[in-house]
């Protein structure tokens, strides 16, 4: 009984920790969408080179796109004109941060966190499209070429002319699109977090040899690499394996090569890039993680990185109460509204 009012309070404080910060992410990212056009990016990556790549891994860092949205996406790109190493470099930085998974991880694990994460992922994506390029095989010829890419008239953007239009799309790719794609992952990383919180005590890695230091950082890799990993909703989890005892590092690993490792992505990138590219992609990733993963637990105090200790929410603030509520009732709007197109089917 005693255990399973802990798991009600920690779900609650998960939830106000999160709330606030996923809303504001998923309608950061809708802002984006109204107001780039959906061809801006693919234009400007059909110069092959370094520049190509470069941007590729910078256009990708914010981009709202989860593990699987990106593989369109990526590959899109490819067949538009970009070049292999800008669609790769692309494919890598994409799905591992956004606008709403930067905004929840300073929620969940500071800022020093979030910012290296970033940071992490621009240049993970960047090294992987760098050697995808020199040693990823034969340059094939994309079936439009870079000059007509970069020649094409701009992306009829007027159905975002009024400001009730831009209010509307906003509203409709933040919260009715993106949060509705993974609102069951959502729900997973909630409950997780709050079960490691209730169930693990803060101590339980840290007491063991086998999960400290480079251990703990091995640990995140084997339980992120055979997961399908939201980014987002992962967050969570991923304070909750620092919670009990895993290195901070050890989260920055999980959040890294979980979202960017799940069978889906795998499978369509050596489909498209074939297998010299994919052993390319997932090396990088591997190793790019442990080494970041590394240097975070040598720069930061691992103290300051750990969840928020879920008793100090008994004053939590009235915008955290009312996303929290709010977000709940997303939810189970969402899980309503897939129930009656399974019904429906």
């Amino acid at each position: 009984m005693e255990l399973g009012l802990r798991f009600i309070e920690n779900l609650w404080s998960v939830l106000l920790e999160l709330a606030p910060w996923l809303l504001l992410g998923c309608l950061a990212a809708g802002l984006i969408h109204v107001l780039i056009p959906p061809g801006a990016v693919k234009r400007q990556l059909g110069r092959p080179g370094f520049g190509g790549i470069f941007k590729a891994a910078l256009a990708g860092v914010p981009m709202p796109l989860c593990s699987c949205g990106v593989i369109p996406a990526g590959i899109g790109l490819r067949k538009d004109g970009a070049s292999r190493g800008a669609s790769v470099s692309f494919l890598v930085a994409t799905p591992q941060t956004a606008v709403d998974t930067t905004l929840v991880s300073y929620s969940f694990l500071g800022w020093p966190f979030a910012l290296f994460k970033l940071l992490s992922s621009f240049f993970t994506g960047l090294f992987a499209g760098m050697l995808a390029q020199r040693f990823g095989g034969p340059e094939e010829v994309p079936e439009q070429e870079p000059a007509e890419v970069l020649s094409a008239p701009a992306v009829d953007n007027s159905r975002y002319q009024t400001w009730g239009q831009k209010v509307k799309g906003v509203w409709t790719f933040g919260i009715h699109d993106l949060l509705y794609m993974v609102w069951g992952w959502v729900v997973i990383g909630v409950l997780v977090s709050a079960a490691l919180t209730t169930f693990v005590p803060s101590d339980f890695f840290a007491d063991s040899p086998y999960t400290s230091g480079f251990g703990g950082l091995l640990v995140a890799l084997l339980i992120s690499l055979p997961m399908y990993a939201c980014s987002t909703a992962s967050v969570p989890i991923a304070a909750g394996l620092v919670h009990a005892g895993l290195p901070a590092g050890a989260a920055l690993v999980y959040l890294v090569a979980g979202p960017a490792t799940n069978v889906a992505t795998i499978g369509a990138i050596y489909r498209v890039f074939g297998g010299r590219v994919i052993t390319i992609y997932l090396s990088v990733i591997i190793v790019s993680s442990i080494v970041f993963g590394t240097f975070l637990d040598f720069l930061v105090d691992m103290q300051a990185m750990r969840i928020h200790d879920h008793a100090g929410h008994e004053h939590a603030s009235g915008i955290a109460v009312i996303s929290a509520i709010f977000l709940l009732i997303l939810l189970a709007y969402f899980a309503l509204r897939d129930a009656r197109k399974r019904l429906a089917a």
